[in-house]
């Protein structure tokens, strides 16, 4: 087992992660993260899954550590997973609702002190031919790239030893960013660090109480907004997102109807060598989605240029020099003052698992996200993309009225933005449903 020195110490982001969840008031707003597996075939036996777990997971050290200490003192310690300790099995009544169900009350399970904090549940009898596996983790030990790469040595391509997933910070040297890229990049999180009060109402005020919700999509409906966009699908994404918020808020939340909608995201900032290492390797940069009733196409470009500088390399960097070389104490002030009242906001990722998972001779077939909402945010959303398949996980909370329609208007709005992108129209007919593409819905009096 890889030395536990060699690894990067828990950052301000994994011990503020850890602690957030104390805040709240009901298990619904706990830290957890992970992904429901839908897999056909016939249901596998328990002591055959332990056991391939256990050969699978070996030398992947963010299964085999604990976040232990505070500030400086805090390091990831090694333990040894138990297959029969984290791996278990649950028969359901029929039908998706008993899935659901049983989802919802594992989330809810508290994460014992001794022991890594992750599970595999086996779950069957919701279908006739076929099974789900639960697979989820504190937020603190694992991010989303993490998880990923979970599950991808569970149930991917297998590659025989466990891999090294050492962060040798003495051996890698990464190269400081220059200043003038450090002083742009300052700029915008300095232009997005104002607090909005957006979700801020005292006579609604936001609960720990959760809604949770999937909503499934084919991925070519994406591709076709990017491609006539020249955009990224995640700027798709979020354009349907944002335009399902507008439409949610003029009627429901009058905070957001107008004002432009702040959204953290997540920047994945993990190296290569650190595929499977403990801990957070994100950072989240706040952008402010186009506000109000604009046309999709022109909510499209503008989303396009508010995420522009989350993909420049430069950028990058200097978020990476951030998380791995200011001072704990400065970078957890940084933290805390993202997060404070009146500046927290929604969670928007995105993942996509580029391989085709498998247990066996049952296949997966499709892959539900799971995101965490912590206390004080009003929702967060993931979407993972898989096998040509994009689900999204909405977790919303209850106090957010009507909310509920979130996930129906999110996918009205990626349809309508994939149907007005693709429509071959060409001559003047092009030039006349351009000009309306661009031209802004009529604002409500």
């Amino acid at each position: 087992m890889t030395d536990m020195r060699t690894f990067l110490p828990p950052s301000a982001a994994d011990l503020f992660l850890r602690d957030l969840e104390q805040r709240a008031e009901h298990p619904d707003a706990g830290l957890t993260i992970g992904a429901v597996l839908h897999l056909s075939g016939a249901v596998p036996g328990l002591p055959d899954l332990q056991e391939h777990v256990a050969a699978r997971l070996s030398g992947l050290a963010c299964t085999a550590r604990l976040l232990h200490g505070d500030g400086r003192r805090a390091q990831w310690l090694p333990a040894v997973p138990d297959p029969a300790r984290h791996v278990s099995a649950q028969r359901l009544a029929r039908g998706r609702q008993a899935l659901e169900a049983a989802v919802h009350e594992h989330l809810r399970e508290p994460w014992p002190v001794d022991a890594p904090a992750w599970r595999l549940v086996l779950l069957h009898g919701h279908v006739s031919d076929g099974f789900a596996l639960l697979y989820t983790a504190h937020h603190s030990v694992q991010d989303g790239a993490t998880a990923i790469e979970v599950l991808q040595a569970l149930f991917g391509p297998h590659t025989g030893a466990g891999r090294s997933t050492a962060v040798l910070r003495t051996r890698r040297a990464e190269p400081r960013p220059r200043l003038p890229q450090v002083l742009r990049s300052a700029a915008v999180l300095l232009r997005h660090a104002r607090k909005h009060h957006v979700w801020t109402s005292p006579s609604q005020p936001l609960s720990s109480r959760r809604h949770t919700a999937w909503v499934h999509t084919p991925a070519a409906l994406l591709k076709t907004a990017a491609r006539a966009g020249d955009a990224s699908a995640n700027d798709v994404y979020l354009t349907a997102l944002g335009h399902a918020i507008a439409q949610w808020a003029s009627t429901s939340w009058p905070h957001a109807a107008k004002a432009p909608i702040p959204v953290m995201i997540p920047v994945n900032l993990r190296a290569k060598d650190e595929a499977g290492a403990p801990g957070n390797r994100l950072f989240l940069t706040r952008v402010d989605l186009p506000a109000g009733p604009l046309h999709l196409l022109q909510r499209l470009t503008e989303t396009r240029a508010v995420t522009s500088p989350l993909r420049l390399p430069g950028h990058r960097a200097v978020l990476r020099a951030a998380l791995t070389r200011l001072p704990a104490g400065l970078l957890q002030r940084l933290v805390a003052a993202s997060t404070a009242p009146g500046r927290l906001t929604l969670v928007a990722s995105c993942l996509v698992m580029r391989q085709r998972l498998r247990y066996g001779d049952a296949v997966v077939t499709r892959i539900d996200p799971i995101m965490c909402c912590p206390p004080g945010a009003p929702l967060s959303v993931i979407m993972l993309v898989y096998a040509g398949e994009a689900s999204v996980c909405f977790r919303i909370d209850k106090a957010l009225p009507d909310a509920g329609s979130l996930p129906g208007l999110w996918r009205q709005a990626l349809e309508d933005l994939s149907t007005a992108a693709g429509r071959p129209l060409t001559g003047p007919q092009h030039a006349t449903a351009t000009a309306a593409a661009l031209t802004p819905e009529p604002r409500p009096d």
